[in-house]
């Protein structure tokens, strides 16, 4: 699992930093502190008895730029069907960015509460994430992202690739 971590931030940070020199930044991206809304899909291939799976989990969070860095913390809310189950999952999350003119690379995460309704399984929830974001405005970005996330005590955990939308509130 470590080295499909090690390929996964590889891929998504390499790209941000070639792109890094080409992009402009947006004048006050790097520079006001705010809220934002992400929402991620992910789709999830089949694997062994494991039908295609996929879902959203919709972030709210509010970041601070500390020069070389900008932190955020926020919250979600992630609804997935994956290894054949609906799972729910809850957090408070933090994330550390390194803004590279026009493009953020990033590591986040959280810890939370897990919940699989058919199993009635419940209980400590994690999340771990890196990607890319490119600021296209002030306001808008688009990234790509791979994420870890376990409901521990069950088989609900699966690594996760996906696209991201934040738009500045």
């Amino acid at each position: 699992m470590t080295a499909l971590i090690r390929s996964a931030f590889r891929r998504l940070i390499a790209p941000g930093l070639a792109l890094a020199a080409l992009l402009p930044a947006p004048a006050s991206a790097a520079e006001e502190p705010g809220w934002s809304l992400n929402f991620t899909p992910v789709l999830l291939l089949p694997k062994d008895e494991y039908r295609v799976g996929g879902g959203t989990d919709p972030e709210l969070k509010y970041s601070r730029d500390l020069g070389a860095i900008r932190w955020s913390a926020g919250g979600r809310v992630g609804a997935y069907y994956a290894k054949n189950l609906f799972g729910v999952t809850a957090m408070p999350t933090l994330r550390v960015m390194v803004p590279l003119g026009a493009v953020d690379p990033y590591l986040a995460g959280g810890v939370g509460y897990g919940w699989l309704p058919e199993t009635e399984h419940e209980g400590l929830a994690t999340m771990a994430r890196a990607g890319t974001v490119f600021h296209f405005s002030d306001s808008f970005s688009l990234g790509v992202e791979a994420t870890l996330q376990q409901l521990h005590g069950s088989n609900f955990g699966f690594p996760s690739f996906g696209s991201m939308m934040s738009i500045d509130i």
